[in-house]
């Protein structure tokens, strides 16, 4: 075979590969459904504690059905939780066929739920047109924020742009009045999560705690949901009834963790030296004052290691949601002073003193039930330094 009969052939596979390709996206919308997917959150990963949100692209005739995820990350990138916590978190709009997606979710038993949403074709076509432009490479990208850009916002954006003025006035009419704080919308989601229920409420600052109107819930993939399903557009419903395209069966309140188990435990442990140090002199015990001591340096250096990430965040990271952390009035930075003797007992005073500060501020809110654990040891350890006559 010569040079010329190769470049021929490869020529014809190249064009019928374009022809083919080019056949699989639909070129008209009469058979177009679009729909809105809502994935249940799920406790195996970190990211999917709140749920997900998608949308559904369906074209029965020409065998197209593709599924649009805006909440697409790198998860290669050794740097993403140091972005993420800086607030400068990079995702991407990505497109796979449905089945793989459902796939993934049968996978990790997460029930997935849908909405065909009740669009006009022109509609439809700008949806799609710009969906087929924001999948480009150049343009795919977003600097993501948990509640003003997430997989859930971008979709409405997406809507608000397809359909126009009708829409956003619909949705704000389903989203009027007052709403609760961030932090408030989602503790339910992590009260089974203690770790990340302790995470994340360390992590927020004053902003989460800010009475909000019910608009700014639509950030949650199952607010979103309940939202499109009230809305009326046109003299109707814009969406049809929910349907489940997977439903897992619901799951019994899981029983504590060993990790939890452990962490409590350990909490328990610690409360022995403190209470032998409140109760006789362990001055007598070199062994009690011994762990006493080594628990104490311990337990302070990682409070104080963790409040100044606490400080640092608060002050350079750009999610807004960190920003005036009073988190720091118990988890700071400056419990090392407790090391120098002449200070112990004074520093100690005024370190109880912004704990008691803090509960008295987040007591409606801060979900102390998974807080106590650490809060009373910390309380009962400042008694430690108050009354030295003990140890």
């Amino acid at each position: 075979m010569n040079p010329l009969q190769k470049l021929l052939i490869l020529t014809t596979i190249f064009l019928f590969c374009q022809k083919t390709s080019t056949a699989a996206i639909p070129t008209g919308r009469d058979n177009l459904s679009v729909s809105l997917l809502t994935c249940e959150k799920s406790e195996h990963y970190l990211y999917a504690l709140f749920g997900h949100s998608a949308i559904r692209i369906r074209d029965e005739a020409r065998q197209f059905d593709m599924v649009y995820n805006y909440g697409t990350f790198d998860t290669s990138d050794p740097a993403f939780y140091f972005n993420f916590l800086h607030g400068r978190m990079t995702y991407f709009l990505s497109m796979s066929d449905y089945n793989t997606f459902i796939q993934s979710y049968i996978s990790d038993e997460q029930s997935v739920m849908e909405q065909k949403l009740q669009l006009s074709e022109a509609e439809k076509d700008k949806l799609f047109s710009i969906l087929q432009r924001q999948i480009k490479p150049e343009n795919k990208f977003y600097n993501y924020d948990f509640v003003a850009r997430n997989c859930a916002t971008k979709i409405i954006d997406l809507l608000s742009e397809s359909i126009g003025p009708d829409f956003d006035q619909a949705l704000l009419e389903v989203s009027s009045g007052k709403g609760i704080s961030i932090r408030e919308l989602l503790n339910p989601y992590l009260q089974h999560n203690e770790f990340e229920m302790i995470g994340m409420n360390l992590f927020l600052g004053h902003a989460s705690d800010t009475l909000s109107n019910k608009t700014t819930a639509l950030f949650l993939p199952d607010t979103l949901q309940g939202r499109i399903k009230e809305m009326q557009l046109r003299q109707g419903k814009f969406a049809r009834p929910i349907t489940y395209l997977h439903k897992v069966a619901r799951k019994t309140v899981k029983s504590p963790s060993i990790l939890s188990a452990l962490f409590y435990g350990l909490n328990l442990l610690m409360l022995f030296p403190i209470l032998g140090g409140l109760l006789i002199d362990i001055r007598k015990y070199p062994v009690l004052k011994l762990s006493a001591s080594l628990l104490s340096i311990s337990f302070f250096m990682v409070l104080s290691l963790a409040g100044l990430l606490l400080l640092y965040l608060s002050f350079y990271s750009e999610l807004r949601l960190m920003h005036h952390n009073f988190n720091i009035l118990w988890c700071h930075p400056f419990y090392p002073v407790l090391l120098f003797r002449k200070a112990s007992k004074t520093a100690a005073i005024i370190f109880l003193a912004s704990i008691l500060a803090f509960m008295s501020l987040y007591f409606n809110s801060m979900p102390f039930p998974a807080l106590f654990p650490i809060l009373l040891l910390l309380i009962l350890w400042l008694s430690f330094h108050i009354l030295p006559d003990k140890g």
